[in-house]
């Protein structure tokens, strides 16, 4: 299932995938992948994201972004008080990965099956807080879901700051990398 095609795409170049594809997109410190999504993606997106609302909202706005099609999962330690247009629930702590994966869940029932989108700006969050082996799980969970809902899947990693061993099992749960680096 694999697909090199996107690998080492320019920076700021909006990337595609098809119905219901997962990708790994590796990115630099600070970058988030949100950014870069092909403009269909933003009619029906969710995003999980350490990035206070605020910051989500803003980034969205910036690129022309209906916020009501928006719905943000905070992963925080701290509760949230947004009040704009975009949907936003409770913040997950980083190792609440059960907790997370039935909101997830949940969502996903939501967003138009071939029509959503699901973004993580930065996996290397969960993986400072819990154990390589529940984040890969939860990964390959989350990914094998989204597919299953005809949901494309963006995934940002710093890639310098994961090693080698663990980003080629978090590849494996994707159909193909994409290098914004």
């Amino acid at each position: 299932m694999s697909s090199n095609d996107d690998i080492g795409r320019s920076r700021g170049e909006k990337f595609h995938l098809e119905t219901g594809d997962q990708a790994l997109v590796s990115v630099s410190t600070m970058q988030s992948p949100i950014r870069e999504l092909p403009p269909t993606a933003y009619e029906n997106l969710l995003v999980v994201s350490a990035s206070a609302p605020e910051e989500v909202a803003e980034t969205l706005e910036t690129a022309g972004v209906a916020l009501a099609s928006v719905g943000h999962v905070p992963i925080s330690g701290s509760e949230t008080a947004y009040q704009g247009e975009m949907g936003v629930c409770e913040p997950f702590v980083p190792d609440d990965l059960t907790g997370l994966s039935m909101r997830l869940s949940r969502a996903f029932e939501a967003l138009e099956d071939g029509l959503g989108w699901v973004v993580f700006d930065n996996l290397n969050v969960f993986l400072m807080y819990a154990a390589e082996e529940r984040v890969v799980r939860f990964f390959d969970h989350t990914t094998t879901q989204a597919r299953e809902h005809g949901i494309c899947g963006s995934y940002g990693v710093v890639r310098d700051a994961v090693d080698d061993s663990t980003y080629a099992r978090l590849r494996r749960c994707v159909d193909t990398e994409i290098d914004l680096r």
